[in-house]
C-alpha cells in the first residue's frame, strides 16, 4: 500500500496517531486492537524483535485479512525491523544475514498492506562513520536490486548517537538516503532519539533543521513520538511516557500541532506496562492537538 494522503478533510483534527502493537495472536488481530486503543495507525515488528527470521512461515491467510482490515477500518500500519540487523557492520556475516532479513521484512510487509518497513541506521564500532554511511549505502543498494515488492519504502530511522551509531545528524541521515529514489527509501524520525542526539531541542522542536528541508521532507513518512528520560545531548536511546520526560509536554504539543507534520502518521513507543495503556497515551496526545 503506498501512502496516500492521509491529513483528512479535518486537517491535524484526524492525524495518524497510533502506537507498538504486538502481533503475537496474529497480524489480523493487531489491526483489531488498534481502534479500541483509539489508534488510526500503528507499528509492529515484523519478527523476532531479537532475532533475524521468523519462528514460522508468513501466515499469508492472516496477512490477506489484516490488508483487508486496515482498509475497512481505515488504518496504516508500518513495519519494524529486528533490532539485530545492522546494515552498516563490519562482521561480513552480520552484514550480510541484516541484508537478508531485510528482503525478508519487505516481502513480510507487502502481503500485510504495510506502506513501510523502519530500519535502524546501523555502527560500523572502529570502521568509522564515513565507512558506515557507505556501507549502509551499499547493503541498501543490494536490499533494493534484490527486492520485487510494490509500494513498500524503506524507512532509515535516526539513532540517538550511541557508541558507533551512525545517523544521529542530519547530515548523516540525509547521506545515507541520498543516492536512492524517494519512492523507495524514505525516513522515520525518532523524537526521543532526535533530543538525545542534539538536534531537536526541548524549547522548540519545530526549529528542526529538517523540518525546513525539502528532500528530508519529502521522504518523512513516519514520526516516532516519544518523551526522554535522558537530557538533551546526552546520546542514550530512553523513551518515557509522554509528558513525563525531559523532552516535555510542551515540546510534543508543539510537535503535533506543527502543520508541516499534518499528513506523517505519528507512532508512540512510550514504555508502558501493558498495552491497553496505550489508550491513555494517545488520548492524551490528540488532546494538544489544536491547543
Amino acid at each position: 500500500m503506498i501512502l496516500k494522503d492521509i491529513a483528512g478533510d479535518e486537517g491535524a483534527g484526524w492525524m495518524r496517531i497510533g502506537c507498538h502493537l504486538s502481533i503475537a495472536k496474529g497480524y489480523a488481530a493487531a489491526v483489531k486492537v488498534a481502534p479500541t486503543l483509539g489508534a488510526n495507525a500503528f507499528q509492529y515488528f515484523t519478527k523476532n524483535p531479537r532475532g533475524f527470521r521468523n519462528a514460522k512461515p508468513l501466515d499469508r491467510v492472516d496477512a490477506e485479512r489484516g490488508r483487508a482490515l486496515l482498509e475497512e477500518l481505515d488504518l496504516v500500519a508500518v513495519g519494524h525491523t529486528p533490532y539485530l540487523i545492522n546494515l552498516a557492520a563490519a562482521d561480513e556475516s552480520l552484514y550480510h544475514a541484516s541484508i537478508d532479513a531485510l528482503v525478508q521484512d519487505l516481502v513480510i510487509a507487502e502481503a500485510r498492506g504495510t506502506y513501510g518497513v523502519v530500519v535502524h541506521c546501523g555502527k560500523p564500532k572502529e570502521q568509522g562513520h564515513e565507512w558506515g554511511i557507505e556501507r549502509m549505502q551499499q547493503a541498501i543498494r543490494v536490499v533494493l536490486e534484490r527486492n520485487q515488492t510494490v509500494g513498500v519504502r524503506i524507512l532509515v530511522e535516526n539513532t540517538a548517537g550511541q557508541g558507533s551509531e551512525i545517523g544521529s545528524n542530519l547530515a548523516e541521515i540525509l547521506a545515507i538516503v541520498e543516492p536512492f529514489s524517494t519512492d523507495e527509501v524514505g525516513i522515520c524520525l525518532d523524537t526521543q532519539h532526535a533530543f538525545a542526539s542534539g538536534m531537536l531541542t526541548k524549547q522548540d522542536p519545530t526549529a528542526f533543521a529538517g523540518f525546513d528541508h525539502p528532500d528530508f521532507m519529502k521522504r518523512l513518512h513516519a514520526i516516532h513520538l516519544n518523551d526522554s528520560k535522558v537530557e538533551f545531548g546526552a546520546k542514550k536511546d530512553r523513551h518515557e511516557l509522554i509528558g513525563q520526560g525531559i523532552l516535555g509536554l510542551d515540546a510534543i504539543q508543539k510537535l503535533v500541532n506543527d502543520p508541516r507534520l499534518d499528513a506523517i502518521p505519528f507512532y508512540l513507543e512510550t514504555p508502558v506496562e501493558k498495552e491497553s495503556q496505550y489508550a491513555d497515551e494517545i488520548a492524551k496526545v490528540r488532546s494538544l492537538i489544536g491547543h
